[in-house]
């Protein structure tokens, strides 16, 4: 059973390592962002990685989309407290939509 992970700005990192998350790793531009995710991927050891919308951008080429089995670690985007966030193609809502064939809301 693999675990959470956060890659992320400083601030949202150290937010979620004090809440409990032990796999966080700080970065803060493109080439650190993924060779990260490669060092994730190849580990195998982190089942779903939390990141910000910049290092989303960042990573989205490396995320396998369209395919039906399902690749680890999924990729939950969330929106820095700084930015506010800017809306996001939800890829948990599209796997779980393409699987199951039910799309889920959250309001």
């Amino acid at each position: 059973m693999g675990s959470i992970g956060v890659m992320a700005d400083k601030e949202t990192a150290t937010y979620f390592r004090l809440g409990g998350v032990k796999n966080s790793w700080v970065v803060n531009a493109q080439p650190d962002a993924v060779k990260t995710f490669e060092d994730i991927k190849a580990k195998q050891t982190v089942s779903l990685v939390i990141v910000t919308d910049t290092v989303f951008d960042w990573i989205k080429d490396k995320i396998g989309r369209g395919k039906k089995e399902i690749e680890l670690p999924l990729v939950v985007s969330i929106p820095t407290r700084k930015a506010g966030g800017k809306p996001q193609v939800d890829l948990l809502a599209d796997l779980i939509k393409r699987t199951v064939g039910v799309e889920i809301r959250v309001k």
